[in-house]
């Protein structure tokens, strides 16, 4: 009997263990980052800043699916804010997600027909994004952030405004408004050019965000 009890004992623990080991990397992957203040006296510049515009995510046809005409046009408006960044001569980046921790792996596969995880073709940009030769950054969770790379460019391009576009607003768009905030950014999120699957979520959302010192247009 005492065995009995020791080994479920030991399968409790263990399956605690996988479920705290699962919910560190789901928080993780919702958190802001934080980094040092940035001083803005001296980065003039401004960046366009095209956050998951994947085809993974744009074109799904889960239940999390886009409506086409409401995609079509934040793409339409994405495309139109490119062209005018470009010649304002800011610089456009373009940010792409790929899911590198392996429970999160698991659970997009187990939940979401794997959608954002390695390999997939479905993680190239939207087919109808201009992208040409703008720089490109890689990221796995949800604050751009995350990527030492894309802190690094904003630097030494002496960028210390960023206008936020493209998916999910409620997810990688606001962690990467909140992550750049915290830094000293300046940040703009364009309404009309983003996409979320959870637009009840938003209202709430927009208005932590405007508290927090971000311009909504």
């Amino acid at each position: 009997m005492s065995l009995v009890l020791s080994i479920v004992g030991l399968v409790i623990l263990g399956l605690l263990g996988l479920f705290l080991y699962i919910a560190y990397f789901v928080r993780k992957l919702g958190t802001p980052t934080k980094g040092a203040k940035i001083d803005n006296s001296v980065r003039p510049n401004e960046a366009l800043v095209v956050i998951d515009v994947q085809e993974d995510f744009t074109r799904n046809t889960g239940k999390n699916a886009f409506d086409p005409s409401v995609r079509d046009a934040a793409l339409d408006e994405i495309n139109r804010m490119i062209s005018a960044a470009r010649k304002a001569g800011h610089d456009v980046v373009f940010v792409r997600n790929v899911f590198r921790d392996w429970p999160i792996i698991q659970l997009m596969k187990l939940v979401a027909g794997g959608i954002g995880t390695p390999g997939r073709e479905e993680l190239k940009f939207d087919r109808k994004l201009e992208i040409r030769d703008s720089s490109v950054f890689e990221k796995s969770i949800g604050d751009t952030f995350s990527s030492p790379d894309f802190e690094s460019f904003l630097a030494k391009r002496d960028i210390g405004r960023l206008t936020l576009v493209g998916l999910d607003a409620c997810h990688c768009v606001q962690l990467t408004a909140k992550g750049a905030l915290s830094r000293g950014y300046e940040v703009e999120i364009r309404e009309p050019a983003i996409l979320t699957a959870t637009p009840a979520k938003w209202p709430s959302l927009k208005q932590d965000l405007t508290r927090a010192g971000a311009a909504i247009a």
